[in-house]
């Protein structure tokens, strides 16, 4: 294979703004030209009464559950808001979703306990109720405003665990019609695009009259991430090229190299 197995090729990234700095250099050196059409974005503000509540009774959890790198960083924004010294933490263990949200913890010198095998929430649940003992103790997930309740309540009715769930961020669509890169879209389209979500494919869905490529160009293959992602694809009636094999930047370029080879 070329050491450039991407040389000439035009990938689009959907991931929100701030977010695709890896991927994107990680095609680049894999020779893609790389565009970014951020279809989602996060805006972080915590529900304040909960926030105040858990932060006050921080020594007395048993397990903080991070279901996304968002969900690290929108916590320790505010709990380092709150307190100077990461130990005012406690000795509470962490869970993560998957290697991303892994990665975001380590951020902040701090090791996963459990990291899930698969990068799902209820993957994750299911692992720290088979490995731990969670009847009677005391978790908070810090997740986000889309996520289910499925995690929470599995928890609760099988763990028999004492859950809170604090929403530390938001995500929501953002229009990406009248950027330059959208433009560019339309005019060039693209060998692919990454989706790295659902909510990103919902997105995209509700824009798709403006982020058509115009007769003549491109028309993308289309990579998930995970999952999730390529089950939300298949109902929109996106065709799915490929699904990567983790939420990583290395897995991603993989993915788009394997979808354009085959």
């Amino acid at each position: 294979m070329s050491k450039l197995p991407l040389r000439d090729r035009l990938v689009v990234l959907t991931r929100p703004e701030g977010r695709g700095a890896e991927w994107r250099s990680t095609l680049a050196d894999a020779g893609a030209a790389v565009i970014e059409l951020p279809l989602l974005e996060i805006s972080f503000e915590p529900d304040e009464d909960t926030l105040a509540d858990v932060l006050d009774t921080i020594g007395e959890y048993d397990w903080i559950v991070f279901t996304s790198a968002n969900g690290v960083r929108g916590f320790f924004d505010r709990f380092f808001q709150r307190f100077s010294d990461i130990r005012s933490i406690g000795g509470v263990r962490f869970a993560c979703v998957g290697p991303a949200t892994e990665k975001a913890l380590r951020g902040y010198h701090l090791d996963a306990d459990l990291v899930a095998a698969q990068p799902d929430a209820v993957a994750l649940g299911r692992e720290l109720m088979t490995k731990y003992n969670v009847e009677n103790q005391k978790l908070v997930i810090a997740t986000g405003n889309l996520a289910g309740n499925e995690l929470p309540r599995l928890l609760m009715e099988e763990g028999l665990a004492i859950v809170d769930i604090l929403k530390v961020y938001s995500t929501d669509q953002k229009s990406v019609a009248e950027a330059p890169e959208a433009a560019e879209f339309r005019r060039r389209g693209a060998d692919v695009i990454v989706f790295a979500s659902p909510s990103a494919v919902e997105s995209f869905m509700h824009q798709a009259a403006s982020l058509r490529p115009a007769a003549g160009a491109r028309q993308p293959k289309a990579i998930a991430i995970g999952a999730t992602t390529a089950d939300a694809m298949k109902r929109s009636g996106i065709p799915l090229a490929g699904v990567a094999t983790a939420p990583t930047a290395k897995a991603v370029c993989d993915a788009v190299i394997t979808a354009l080879l085959s």
